[in-house]
């Protein structure tokens, strides 16, 4: 059992500098990958470069307010003016809209992985690889439950024609599609009459958010009518 310790005990206490430090660096950057894998895959704002940077640079910190302790004795400072600037950078990738407010989830993530880049950078590798593989399954799990076995999810089929403006309101329409995670669901875009533009899109959403998107959609300038009818899970 001695032997492998260092699984769960600092790597600091076992391996000499700084050998250990260009190991945890590296073991950052791994644990940025895997938790910015998922929000990568779903074409979200923060994806594998942001959340690997944000592991590294925090475990940098980290690692840094070691040596900190040994002149100025206080090396707390350090780790709380990394959730300080945490803050800011998650702030910045959260979205207002008139009815809706989008990258909750990913500001979530990034300071996630602050918090698993710092327990890197205190020498507890296998803890942080841990807890990425964590995060990256949370996600994955939670994203399935939402949109496939919500037992209240609203499943319906809607056509909505605009007007063309060469091409401005779908641009806008395909807006509103990101912000509710619909960029996978099955939307058709046809022209059924010149200067018109139709979209037919099946989603499977809660009842609240499917009537928010209602009413984004209803909100897009030149949408001319909005047609709805309700499906059966085997139509889906």
């Amino acid at each position: 059992m001695g032997n492998y310790s260092w699984l769960w005990e600092s790597w600091r206490t076992h391996w000499p500098s700084p050998w250990v430090d260009a190991v945890l660096a590296l073991m950052a950057v791994a644990c940025g990958i895997i938790v910015g894998g998922e929000r990568q895959r779903r074409e979200k704002a923060a994806g594998l470069r942001t959340l690997s940077l944000v592991c590294l640079g925090s475990a940098v910190f980290t690692m840094l307010s070691f040596a900190f302790t040994s002149t100025t004795g206080d090396s707390g400072r350090v780790a709380a003016q990394i959730v300080t600037g945490i803050g800011f950078l998650g702030a910045g990738v959260i979205l207002h809209g008139r009815r809706t407010i989008t990258g909750m989830t990913t500001a979530a993530t990034i300071w996630v992985a602050a918090a698993i880049g710092m327990a890197v950078g205190a020498g507890y590798g296998v803890a942080g690889l841990a807890l990425s593989i964590l995060v990256n399954r949370m996600l994955v799990l939670f994203f399935l439950y939402e949109t496939q076995w919500h037992p209240d999810l609203h499943r319906t089929r809607m056509v909505l024609d605009f007007a063309l403006h060469e091409g401005l309101t779908r641009v806008r329409l395909e807006r509103v599609l990101v912000d509710y995670n619909l960029v996978g669901a099955r939307a058709e875009w046809s022209e059924p009459e010149p200067g018109i533009g139709r979209l037919t899109l099946t989603v499977r959403l809660g009842r609240v958010h499917f009537y928010e998107l209602l009413s984004e959609l209803v909100d897009v300038p030149d949408v001319k009518s909005i047609r709805e009818m309700e499906l059966s899970l085997k139509n889906l």
